[in-house]
């Protein structure tokens, strides 16, 4: 991350300042409006409308098959941290095959709008209300993986941290081109996030940041988190509703509310929706909540694609707390307590320091900056040591915003 942006998180310029700065997933917006000129109509310019506008929006929904073992045809009331989390989900999706550039016409026969139109379809569908195969993430199997890991009847709320084992038990049920990481102690094990190779992973934090308001400390990485070029967004809310944060103006955050009641979507043979048919997938009206308001229980999400994006990822958050930023994550060379393998002993010349009981360390050194055509190598030891091969200075790789 820029130093001169982490130093005005740090000397609370963006709490004091007008909120002519917004950020949204990772991007940056300068939207003072200049003497003589008029403002926009909705207050944003067309350009944060239209990247506000591609979000995917899981809300409420009703007149769907009932969810097994239960009358419930609707999850209004007892849904929306279910729904904000699918939104999250959707997000890292849309990163895993788009990135932050794109968009395409509906009715363009062009092939790459074509292509890209297949896919966010594609996306849609996984969050679709029924038992379809291909709606990985749909209520009912949300509310059925519930039952099984949170305990939790059909019709009962869901917090940010049962909301995050869901998503991470869908998505290994379905052996998930993405990959989903969960942890409630903000520390990422790296040597679990690289399990065997590595794959596109959405990293999950869970974290309580205060008891019945989010401490004001912890402002300044909320602010960042969300212009980290990782970010997949925040699940959190106000107390006893869930909303969607992507991104921030000043001390208000920018949110998508879930707590719209909307009849399901009715799959269609091939996927062959019209625009209208998803419209109430999107919302391009921005609305904001002041970080005071903030409920402190929340789900911070992180969509890294490569191995040199973790380790950026890795990298911009070590950044942030030496320069006193509160952080809420940290990262471990090794794997989790629980699942350690404690019969692996350490590979020759590998640095154990801070291993723990035989633990094996991962040993993570920042990559060189790869050129066109190029990626940063991994391998592992004999013992099962992961090993990002790379020499070069933090300086060199934290690349700005």
């Amino acid at each position: 991350m820029a130093l001169d942006s982490i130093a005005s998180l740090l000397d609370g310029r963006f709490l004091q300042q007008p909120p002519k700065d917004l950020w949204l997933l990772g991007r940056h917006y300068d939207i003072e409006v200049q003497p003589g000129e008029q403002g926009w109509a909705g207050g944003y310019p067309p350009d944060v409308i239209d990247d506000f506008g591609r979000l995917i929006w899981c809300t409420y929904r009703s007149q769907y098959p009932a969810i097994a073992q239960s009358d419930f045809t609707t999850d209004a009331g007892w849904g929306c941290m279910l729904r904000a989390g699918q939104t999250l989900m959707a997000q890292a999706l849309q990163l895993h095959h788009f990135g932050r550039d794109w968009g395409f016409s509906w009715d363009s026969a062009l092939d790459e709008h074509v292509r890209r139109r297949q896919l966010y379809v594609g996306i849609v569908e996984q969050f679709l209300d029924d038992y379809t195969p291909s709606s990985t993430f749909s209520i009912q199997r949300m509310a059925a993986m519930g039952r099984q890991f949170e305990g939790k009847d059909i019709g009962e709320w869901f917090g940010p941290y049962g909301t995050a084992r869901i998503l991470r038990g869908l998505a290994h049920q379905a052996s998930h081109e993405v990959s989903v990481y969960t942890t409630t102690d903000g520390v990422v094990y790296l040597a679990d996030v690289c399990e065997a190779e590595f794959k596109p992973t959405l990293i999950l934090v869970a974290s309580m940041l205060g008891i019945d308001r989010v401490n004001p400390v912890y402002y300044p990485f909320i602010q960042a988190s969300l212009m980290l070029p990782q970010s997949a967004g925040i699940a959190g809310g106000r107390p006893s509703s869930a909303l969607y944060f992507a991104g921030f103006q000043g001390d208000e955050l920018l949110y998508l509310d879930p707590h719209y009641t909307r009849p399901a979507v009715a799959r269609r043979e091939n996927s062959s929706y019209s625009q209208a048919d998803l419209a109430t997938y999107s919302c391009a009206n921005p609305r904001r909540i002041a970080l005071s308001r903030l409920d402190p229980c929340m789900v911070f999400g992180y969509y890294c694609a490569t191995l040199e994006s973790l380790v950026d990822l890795r990298s911009r958050v070590e950044l942030l707390a030496d320069d006193g930023v509160k952080v809420i994550m940290t990262f471990d060379s090794g794997h989790a307590p629980e699942m350690a393998l404690p019969s692996e002993t350490p590979a020759s010349g590998v640095d154990t320091a801070n291993a723990e009981d035989g633990q094996q360390a991962l040993v993570a050194r920042l990559p060189e900056t790869p050129s066109s055509g190029t990626s940063t190598s991994s391998s592992r030891s004999t013992s099962g040591e992961i090993v990002l091969e790379a020499d070069c200075s933090e300086e060199e790789w934290v690349t700005e915003l």
